[in-house]
């Protein structure tokens, strides 16, 4: 059943501030939704510069004209122990010159996940970067936030009635306290009212690559989390990491691997076909929800679609396996309890 706009804008003042309250109330519209998904920008340890394809995809933006980008994490090129606070700040002012700041002016709502390059949990100074960092330009992200009570490591928002949550997947391991706000979001009248719930992290739950085929590399107990996701109503994952595209389906839930803009792209594991820098569209058609969506993937050196048939029909890894998506026959919607 579809909730009324005065009813969500009552609610929600409960759980962010009234001008949030109302965007979110004028927000909940089943309009064509078009996104650009980005993920794993970043190039070598402290690297202040970006690659060539990820300027020009951020070059694009404008002719593109998504509703909203999704990022999957690693926008800047952390995780080491040497890199100093001023390097930290550096690498941020970096990402700020080269992708924010160009998505800002352009007005697009900027959703993005904390990768472990950015925020891993076992380097205080990289979380505390990113943390002031994102807390100085929160306003440049644009989003329709329902809550953003724990912005920037996991938060939920709005776009054209689908509701997304950004949660901190940085590591293996989802903390406790994470999960229990996740099922109060998903609970809320706003998610369930929604024509479809996307959640956006940076680690994958199956490996689909050589280098990543190993715990630490995807989230523990897959099989485990993604019970958690569909039966609180998840219809996708999206994930970053891998650095290889591949639209895949497990039992209900559509699960999207977003290819690499920066360094480091990878072949499929078991498949010969190339290792290719990439992003996508997700476009969700007009009054219809996550179950009709249609993902194409792009390949950034040249804007060419990747056909989809010429990617493996499934992919298994050390922790399970996953098929490609069919886009003839879509999996079924989550069940929204």
């Amino acid at each position: 059943m579809r909730i009324s706009l005065l009813w969500l804008s009552v609610f929600v003042s409960f759980v962010s501030s009234p001008a949030v309250a109302q965007d979110v109330a004028e927000e909940p519209q089943d309009r064509e939704l078009t996104i650009l998904v980005i993920s794993d920008l970043n190039d070598s340890y402290g690297s202040t510069t970006y690659s060539d394809e990820v300027h020009d995809v951020v070059a694009r933006i404008h002719a593109i004209a998504p509703d909203i980008i999704l990022c999957g994490g690693d926008m800047v090129a952390g995780q080491k122990a040497s890199l100093t606070p001023d390097q930290l700040r550096a690498m941020w002012a970096g990402f700020q010159a080269s992708v924010l700041d160009p998505i800002h002016e352009l007005g697009i709502p900027f959703g993005f996940t904390l990768g472990n390059h950015d925020a891993s949990p076992n380097f205080k100074n990289d979380r505390a970067a990113a943390s002031a960092f994102w807390r100085a330009n929160k306003d440049k992200v644009n989003l329709t936030f329902v809550d953003d009570t724990h912005f920037p490591y996991y938060f939920s928002y709005l776009k054209h009635n689908v509701f997304f949550i950004s949660w901190d997947a940085s590591s293996a391991v989802i903390p406790p306290e994470v999960k229990s706000w996740m099922e109060r979001q998903l609970a809320l009248p706003v998610a369930k009212g929604a024509r479809g719930r996307i959640v956006l992290g940076h680690l994958p739950l199956y490996a689909i690559v050589e280098s990543k085929n190993k715990r630490g590399e995807v989230l523990d107990d897959a099989d485990e989390t993604r019970h958690f996701l569909t039966a609180h109503g998840v219809d996708m994952y999206i994930s970053g990491h891998q650095h290889a595209y591949y639209p895949a389906s497990k039992e209900r839930l559509t699960l999207f691997n977003s290819g690499c803009l920066g360094g480091g792209p990878r072949q499929l594991l078991g498949h010969p076909g190339p290792a290719r820098k990439s992003y996508a569209m997700l476009e969700i058609p007009d009054k219809s929800g996550i179950h009709a969506a249609v993902i194409t993937g792009l390949e950034a050196v040249d804007h060419g679609p990747i056909p989809l048939d010429s990617l493996p029909e499934s992919v298994e890894g050390f922790n399970g396996f996953i098929r490609r998506i069919d886009l003839a026959e879509p999996p079924n919607p989550s069940p929204v309890n």
